[in-house]
C-alpha cells in the first residue's frame, strides 16, 4: 500500500508544459471566436443603421418629388432636372396667411443637391404662397442667393455605380408606360415630359463594406395644375 502511494509522483515538467500549452490555444481560440462575434455585431447594427438613414432619406426625396406641383397650363413642376439635382415646384401643405384669411396651398421652389464631395444630399427651400405676390422665384427667374431654408437630408451616400442619381422618364405611346428615358440635363422642351423620376443611391455605413442600394421610382400626381 506505501509503495503505490509513493509511487504517484504528480506531473512532470513536461506534462505540466504540454496542459499549458494546450490551454493556451484553447484560450485563444475562444478569443478569436468572441473577437469575431462582436466585429460581426458591429458590422449587424452598422448595416441596420445605414439602411434605415437610407430609407429615411428615400422617404423624404420621394415624398417632395411626389408633391410636385405645376404654376399653370403652359409650365410643369420642374425648373431644371440633372443627374445629381433636380430643381421643381411643389405644395406639401396647407397654412393660413393670416388670423383672418382662410388656409392657402404652400407654394415652394425646392432644389435637391446630391454632392458626391460630402456624400449627402442637400435641400434649398424657397417658400411663397398662392396668390401673388407671396409666390416664391418663377421658372424664369433666378432663386435669390439665400433660401428661406437649407438643411441635409441624407448623408452618407455615393452613387451606385454609373446609375445617376436622378433619372427621368416620359411617358411612351404605345403602351402609354412613363419608361422613355430622358438626357440629362433636361432640355427646356423635356421639363414637362418627364413623368417619372428615379432615385437611386447607396447608403454606407461607418465599417468598410457595410452598403444598402435603395431605389425608387416617382410619378408625377399632380398632372393638373393648382397654381396659375
Amino acid at each position: 500500500m506505501s509503495a503505490r502511494l509513493s509511487d504517484e509522483r504528480g506531473f512532470t515538467l513536461v506534462e505540466l508544459m504540454a496542459a499549458m500549452v494546450v490551454g493556451m490555444i484553447v484560450l485563444f481560440a475562444l478569443f478569436a471566436i468572441v473577437d469575431n462575434a462582436v466585429h460581426l455585431q458591429a458590422r449587424a447594427v452598422d448595416a441596420i443603421e445605414a439602411n434605415d438613414r437610407g430609407r429615411l432619406g428615400m422617404d423624404l426625396i420621394s415624398q417632395q418629388l411626389s408633391s410636385r406641383v405645376c404654376l399653370s397650363g403652359g409650365q410643369g413642376s420642374l425648373v431644371s432636372g440633372a443627374a445629381n439635382e433636380v430643381e421643381f415646384f411643389a405644395s406639401l401643405g396647407l397654412t393660413p396667411e393670416s388670423t383672418t384669411d382662410s388656409q392657402q396651398l404652400v407654394l415652394q421652389r425646392r432644389r435637391l443637391t446630391y454632392r458626391p464631395a460630402s456624400n449627402d444630399v442637400r435641400e434649398e427651400i424657397w417658400v411663397g404662397s398662392q396668390p401673388a405676390p407671396a409666390l416664391p422665384p418663377g421658372p424664369a427667374d433666378s432663386p435669390p442667393a439665400a433660401p428661406t431654408r437649407t438643411h441635409t437630408i441624407v448623408s452618407g451616400v455615393a452613387l451606385v455605380g454609373d446609375t445617376p442619381f436622378f433619372s427621368y422618364f416620359a411617358m411612351t405611346d404605345d403602351p402609354p408606360q412613363p419608361t422613355q428615358p430622358l438626357t440629362t440635363p433636361l432640355a427646356a422642351a423635356d421639363l414637362s415630359l418627364a413623368t417619372r423620376i428615379n432615385v437611386s443611391f447607396v447608403a454606407q455605413g461607418n465599417v468598410a463594406g457595410v452598403r444598402s442600394e435603395l431605389h425608387n421610382q416617382v410619378l408625377d400626381r399632380s398632372p393638373g395644375c393648382f397654381f396659375g
